[in-house]
């Protein structure tokens, strides 16, 4: 990380131990004759991405105390937790970030107790859609680059597990696994299966081996572009290509709209309070959400993720619109 290392002040630090944390969980995933690699990736990832929001967190306060909890007489000082740091920087609680997150902890927590010897598929497309959204957060809230120490082969996880060992319906695995410890697993796999679809099948949430991470002059050939930047920038870009607008966002303004009014019956928005809320949480920067054409004039379109994140903020506070009005109003 040229330019990065030996960063001055404590958010630097966190960043610095983040990515130390991060490239650890690489290698060591990466690395099939490590036979604990499946809850050494978990510990060390969950430390890389609580790391990372506590720099975020320590960003946007200005204030060191609140990574903090508040004291407590005669015990000691204590920080945030990684589920308490996701609540602060993502407080959507459906997020596919903060989800993916969340869940590998779990499975973080519960390799205390048991020991996982197999690797579903299911969990691997997991483990490769943490990696890609923590190579992302870096780059856009701290302008880190990761090129310098991580091959992008590296982050192909889901290549070098041979996913389809991990079948947990297979007899040999479960013996091999042991009752308690496949039983969580086919638990924990199934909620994931189901999350992924209630969420519409977000890239952030699970990557299959169906998408291709590659470096190119093509990036069309690509799902998931990994760059160095435009015109000799070393910060790593991560760029999402839709492969047919059309499909990914088919909706217009208009249409998003009426969507929202089905859904949520009895609530007047319109489209002052959409731009309120694309402005407020600059959705026009989320490629999951809004796509804009090339042409000249080209309308914006959205996707139904977009809908659905609308649903789930107001389904999770009422004022929700509201509040993104006055947050508008002030910021003009």
């Amino acid at each position: 990380m040229k330019g990065h290392r030996g960063n001055p002040g404590l958010k630097g630090r966190l960043v610095d131990k983040s990515v130390d944390a991060y490239v650890l969980a690489l290698e060591t995933i990466n690395r099939l004759s490590i036979r604990y690699r499946v809850e050494t990736f978990c510990y060390l990832i969950c430390n890389a991405w609580e790391l990372l929001l506590k720099a975020k967190i320590l960003e946007d306060s200005g204030k060191k105390d609140a990574i903090f909890y508040k004291s407590q007489k005669g015990k000691p000082k204590r920080s945030l937790s990684l589920r308490d740091c996701l609540e602060q920087v993502i407080p959507d609680k459906l997020d596919p970030e903060r989800r993916i997150i969340e869940l590998i902890a779990d499975l973080r927590d519960e390799s205390v107790h048991l020991v996982f010897t197999g690797v579903p598929r299911d969990a691997l497309c997991l483990f490769q859609a943490g990696v890609i959204n923590y190579h992302k957060r870096l780059s856009e809230w701290f302008q880190v680059a990761l090129s310098d120490r991580v091959h992008v082969g590296m982050m192909s996880i889901v290549y070098d597990m041979e996913p389809q060992h991990g079948d947990l319906s297979d007899k040999r695995l479960r013996r091999e696994l042991g009752k308690d410890a496949a039983d969580f697993l086919t638990r924990y796999c199934s909620e994931i299966r189901q999350e992924f679809e209630q969420l519409q099948r977000p890239a952030e949430f699970s990557i299959g081996i169906e998408y291709r991470l590659v470096l190119t002059d093509k990036p069309g050939d690509a799902d998931i572009v990994l760059s160095r930047g435009l015109a000799g920038d070393t910060v790593t870009q991560i760029v999402e290509v839709p492969k047919d607008p059309s499909k990914s966002h088919p909706l217009r303004q208009k249409e998003v709209l009426e969507q929202i009014q089905t859904a949520l019956k009895g609530v007047e928005i319109n489209q002052h309070d959409m731009r309120c809320v694309n402005n407020v949480h600059r959705i026009k920067t989320r490629s999951e959400f809004f796509y804009q054409g090339k042409v000249k004039g080209s309308p914006g379109q959205y996707s139904p993720t977009y809908v659905n994140w609308l649903i789930r903020q107001f389904q999770n506070d009422p004022n929700f619109f509201e509040k993104a009005r006055s947050k508008a109003k002030r910021s003009t």
